[in-house]
């Protein structure tokens, strides 16, 4: 799924995050770019590239706008 968009579900977090998947690692650590945050399907800010920590997150899908 690198370099596809995908929608992240985290651990204790109402919003999802949504960005292009540049790198994941062992511990399933992702780095995002263009990443964005939307509560249902509002988006709710920009936040650029950003890195996940593997163990907060919950799901991990593809996204199609």
């Amino acid at each position: 799924m690198v370099g596809r968009m995908i929608r992240v579900e985290m651990k204790g977090e109402e919003n999802n995050l949504v960005g292009k998947l540049e790198s994941v690692d062992d511990y399933m650590n992702l780095h995002l770019s263009n990443a964005m945050e939307y509560r249902g399907n509002e988006k709710v800010r920009m936040l650029g590239d950003i890195v996940l920590r593997g163990n907060n997150v919950i799901l991990i899908q593809p996204f199609e706008e």
